[in-house]
């Protein structure tokens, strides 16, 4: 795409010369102010060597001008230059110059954000691009700042086990693993038995502790709760009001998250997730705009697809959100026009190359909007073009199977991808043109009726949403194998062992030595039980059993560890490691 250059002789009132170029992100711009400033070239090459490589939870000092506070003192000249660098723990706050071509300066300044990013994706953090009058104050207080540890814990999964969002049940499921799935872990919940993890290698979420195994030492871990924040994860910012010399040099905050990974952060009181690349500023009025440049981002909740951009109304002291975001739409010509150039930020200090939509490709078509049960889409405008129309979920839509299913679709011409979602057993990803998913949803325990759905995606991005379906499920899972009872031990010999009965685990023992006055039951459980290893039982009677309930979000849990000890001679009768199935009483 062509871009004009005008180049102007300086002191003379007049043009003199005009002239074209092919270079996409420098282009004159005369009624928003004149032509684009050499320094503005210069400022973006320098901040590539300056900065290119910068580590995480990192400020870097990128062009001329930037200021900086801090939350402890510091030596005099320190990050004072271009090239310098500083903690962001440390980084009070960090302010950039507005375009003056009389004293050269356009500040710019790097960041690299840790947010919610586990450290078990090694090196990937979000990069915060501070362009000409902005500033942004770190709103999180050093003293509260967390950070994930730096080594992760390998843990491994018992049997399949959901991962959420939040350490809770009730939170909402992302997807669910298989048992013997390898996970990484930096961080538990304040109660520690919630484990921090990552799901597909893109999304963070939480996973119960009782339900992995490891060699590590998991209470070694940071706690992180729900308000934990890494530095600058969130920040209050405000840029120049105003316009700018030209299109090329405006006041601008752009964002960009690790490539299909989601992260959170909070800006000016607002809660943004993004998966995408983002810019921010403030407008006349105390608002705040959020243009998404690519993936896709939300705004308390609010959808902002690519190529929109939505407005926020802030309180007077622009460091909370009042009332709800403004219904996003279509990004103007001009506003086009003043991220267009950021297609010319260096690469090395980003996680991707910026590449912003042509005009052209601003057209109507179908994207992501509530759906009925009916699986009715209504299109709005986007910049992907998918035909929603045809796409419903088909098969099955009468009844399911307690474990593996195969879940059927009517394509959405244009879709990249597709994802089964089942309630409670997690989603599973197909890629376009196949319209079939066989997976297992046996981890969903025993709920006689589901709900299963489909979205269509567009480069990762969910474009078109069926209706639900919601059905009855095959009531019980297959009995499991019998687990015989060893054979009878030999007269006046100390014996014991262990069974499944529904929901339930059975400990027999019998012929105890003699003078035994006590029996230990020792047990390890991948699932919840009311009464905790040991369980002491008194003697006589020389023989007996207990029966201990175990509660598992799987259908299945192990036991392990087993022995029961005679007391107190101390003589043990070792128990099998035993895998159990949930099965309910015919």
């Amino acid at each position: 795409m062509q871009r004009r250059l005008v180049t102007v002789l300086c002191l003379l009132l007049t043009f003199t010369a005009l002239a074209f170029s092919t270079q996409r992100g420098y282009t004159q711009d005369t009624a928003a102010g004149g032509e684009c400033p050499t320094l503005v070239k210069q400022a973006l090459e320098a901040v590539g060597n300056n900065c290119g490589g910068l580590g995480r939870n990192s400020a870097c000092y990128g062009f001329n001008r930037v200021n900086a506070t801090f939350a402890s003192d510091v030596n005099d000249g320190f990050f004072s230059k271009p090239a310098d660098q500083t903690s962001l723990k440390l980084l009070q706050s960090i302010d950039t110059a507005a375009l003056n071509e009389t004293i050269e300066e356009w500040g710019v300044a790097v960041m690299s954000v840790q947010a919610n990013i586990p450290n078990s994706l090694p090196g990937q953090a979000i990069s915060f691009i501070l362009l000409g009058d902005v500033q942004v104050d770190n709103a999180v207080p050093p003293d509260e700042a967390v950070e994930p540890a730096a080594e992760p814990i390998a843990i491994t999964t018992i049997n399949v086990t959901n991962i959420r969002t939040l350490p809770t049940t009730n939170s909402n499921i992302i997807g669910s693993v298989a048992g013997g799935t390898v996970l990484s872990t930096d961080a538990t919940n304040p109660n520690k038995d919630w484990l921090r993890v990552v799901f597909n290698d893109s999304t963070p979420g939480w996973i119960s502790r009782p339900l992995v195994r490891t060699e590590g030492d998991l209470d070694s871990l940071p706690v992180f709760s729900n308000e934990s924040r890494t530095p600058m994860q969130a920040f209050y910012f405000k840029t120049g009001i105003g316009a700018p010399a030209c299109t090329q040099s405006p006041d601008i905050l752009v964002v960009q998250g690790p490539d299909r990974v989601a992260v959170d952060i909070t800006a000016n009181g607002a809660n943004v997730r993004i998966g995408s690349t983002v810019a921010f500023r403030t407008i006349e009025g105390n608002k705040m705009q959020m243009f998404t440049i690519s993936g896709e981002a939300t705004v308390n909740g609010s959808t902002v697809p690519v190529g929109y951009v939505t407005t926020v109304q802030l309180s007077e002291d622009g460091t909370t959100v009042v009332g709800e975001p403004e219904e996003p739409r279509p990004m103007t010509q001009e506003e086009l026009d003043i991220v267009i150039w950021l297609e010319d930020v260096p690469t090395n200090i980003l996680n991707y190359p910026i590449d912003i939509p042509d005009e052209e490709a601003n057209e109507p078509v179908p994207t992501r909007v509530p759906t009925t049960s009916s699986g009715t889409v209504v299109q709005q405008p986007a910049l992907v073009t998918v035909n929603c129309a045809p796409f419903k979920a088909t098969s099955p839509l009468d009844g399911l199977n307690f474990g593996m299913n195969t879940f059927y679709w009517d394509a959405a011409p244009g879709a990249t991808s597709y994802r089964v979602n089942v309630d409670g057993a997690g989603s599973k990803e197909v890629n376009a043109p196949t319209t079939n998913a066989t997976f297992d949803i046996s981890g969903a325990g025993t709920n006689p009726q589901m709900t299963w759905s489909v979205d269509a995606l567009f480069n990762g991005v969910v474009v078109c949403s069926s209706g639900s379906v919601t059905i009855p499920r095959q009531w019980a899972a297959p009995p499991p194998p019998t687990v015989p009872p060893p054979p009878p031990a030999a007269p006046g010999s100390f014996s014991a062992y262990w069974s499944c009965t529904y929901f339930d685990f059975t400990v027999n023992y019998g012929s105890l030595p003699e003078g035994t006055t006590s029996v230990a039951i020792n047990f390890g459980s991948s699932g919840d039980t009311y009464f905790s290893s040991p369980i002491m039982i008194q003697v006589p009677p020389n023989e007996g059993s207990t029966t201990v309930t175990v509660y598992s979000e799987g259908s299945s849990y192990d036991l392990f560890n087993g022995s029961v000890v005679a007391n107190p001679s101390g003589i043990v009768v070792g128990l099998p490691d035993l895998t159990c199935t949930y099965v309910m009483p015919p």
